[in-house]
């Protein structure tokens, strides 16, 4: 036994030590690595070595000018490391030397400064969020061969005028242009395919939206806050269009479509997909106070009514099934609500903050509603739930903002006051109720006569006993006589 023990304690010795040994070369390659990594400067600027040469890692000087050179101790500079020129406040002009291909995230964040920059047509990439911040910068020249401009790669560069569009560009990244006040409308490239969300949102100088035919995809909330743009032509080949596209777009009035595109199609203006059965956006400038949603719609797409502040009343069609999430959200002058029968489910925040809204009626086919669906409709007093709608989300009736705030600084609804909400009294379920109710009191009674047959007193069994044998001796005396009625027959 103590020798079992003994080969069991040299066994876990044995594999503690295998498995140092193998942490130890590991540990001694990533120090390997990590003095691979090691930094150097020229009082100037501070270096890394990298794969195929040396990367500008930070800037130690504070001149209004700089010129990175092309090489140090003999190797090309190939890379401007993340955030190389992060903060560097003072620097106004920054050239780029001719063997750097590769620009890394938020590399000139910060540079508060930075006026212009030519990106030559060396580099073959740039990281996200480069030239984030750069207030000052009012024009930005990129590589010719660039196919793809980077996320937030001019984020909040508000004095931005100029940009070129490389010719090779296919896809333009979310927020790139966010807040660029002054960016005048983009020229875009044929064979351009893809605008991710917010990419050009609040960039107030754009006066049109207009796309080369070769975009299938946009992202949402695009051209947010774009004040001036006035109408919006779908692209031939667009797939899919993003939600809130244009929102806080005041003065757009209509949309368009390029002819051959096979998803979307537009009626006075509005535009829908899925063969005109999805509303898909109703243009929120649109000066029409009133507005008739077509027969055959089934769905109103997620936002299509957003923010539209002219709409007093919208009528709807008796093929309606769906309102998506947020589709009425700020229709601030909307003063009723009479959705037809066949509307199965109201979508979150569907109504949200419509705070002219006084009268809603709700049909009996309602299923579902969601959270917030009517939330912040302080002029709505109250409301008739129909019989056969079995969800109701959080805040979805008869709350609007409170004065105090959550831990995130959201306001805490509360009650709006004097709101009523009505239930409708269900006839038929208390019915069927009912008759469940008398089915199962005729089972129980039925159940407890047998089983009272079952729980005789002593004297009731003794008495059921006596009976049985009185009729088994009956039985017994009819046997006998049956027996005995052949022989007397014989006799006579």
């Amino acid at each position: 036994m103590k020798n079992s023990k003994f080969l069991s304690f040299i066994i876990i010795i044995m594999m503690l030590i295998s498995c140092l040994m193998n942490f130890i070369p590991a540990f001694a390659e990533d120090a390997s690595s990590e003095s691979e990594l090691k930094t150097f400067t020229d009082n100037l600027f501070t270096y890394a070595y990298v794969d195929g040469g040396v990367s500008v890692y930070s800037c130690d000087n504070a001149s209004l000018a700089v010129t990175l050179p092309d090489e140090i101790n003999g190797k090309r500079i190939v890379e401007i490391s993340d955030g190389a020129f992060y903060n560097c406040r003072d620097i106004e002009y920054i050239t780029i030397g001719k063997y750097i291909t590769k620009i890394g995230e938020s590399a000139f964040q910060g540079c508060t400064a930075l006026k212009q920059m030519t990106i030559p047509d060396n580099v073959e990439e740039i990281g996200r969020y480069a030239f984030n911040g750069c207030v000052s910068l009012h024009e930005l020249t990129l590589p010719q061969h660039l196919t793809q401009i980077p996320e937030g790669l001019c984020f909040s560069c508000t004095a931005l005028e100029t940009i070129n569009y490389p010719d090779t560009l296919t896809n333009i990244g979310a927020s790139a242009f966010y807040n660029c006040s002054l960016l005048q409308t983009p020229e875009l490239p044929e064979g351009l395919t893809a605008i991710s969300d917010y990419a050009f949102a609040f960039c107030y100088a754009i006066e049109s939206a207009e796309l080369p035919s070769t975009v299938t995809t946009l992202g949402s909330a695009i051209y947010y806050g774009c004040i001036n743009i006035t109408e919006f032509t779908v692209p031939r080949q667009l797939e899919k269009l993003g939600t809130l596209m244009f929102m806080g777009c005041v003065n757009l009035n209509e949309y368009k479509v390029e002819d051959g595109n096979p998803t979307y199609t537009v009626k006075d203006g509005v535009l829908y997909k899925d063969n005109s059965e999805t509303l898909f956006a109703y243009p929120c400038g649109k000066p029409d106070t009133n507005f008739t949603v077509p027969e055959g719609v089934t769905v109103i797409y997620d936002a299509a009514f957003f923010a539209a502040p002219n709409l007093t009343e919208v009528l709807f069609p008796s093929t309606l099934k769906y309102i998506g999430a947020g589709a009425f959200e700020y229709c601030t002058a909307l003063r009723q609500v009479y959705l037809p029968e066949g509307v199965e489910t109201l979508y979150e925040n569907a109504f949200a903050d419509c705070t002219a809204l006084i009268d809603v009626h709700l049909p009996e086919t309602l299923k579902g509603v969601g959270n917030y669906a009517f939330y912040s409709c302080d002029s709505l007093k109250e409301i008739t739930i129909p019989r056969n709608c079995k969800t109701i989300g959080d805040y979805a009736f008869g709350y609007t903002d409170g004065d105090d705030t959550d831990e995130d600084g959201n306001p805490i609804p509360v009650e709006i006051t004097g709101f009523k909400k009505h239930g409708v009294f269900n006839f038929k379920a208390v019915f069927l109720t009912a008759g469940g109710i008398l089915i199962l009191g005729v089972i129980v009674f039925l159940l407890m006569k047998t089983i009272r047959k079952n729980q005789m007193t002593p004297e009731e069994h003794e008495e059921l006993i006596q009976a049985d044998l009185k009729a088994e001796d009956a039985q017994y005396v009819k046997i006998l006589q049956d027996m005995e009625q052949p022989h007397q027959d014989d006799e006579s």
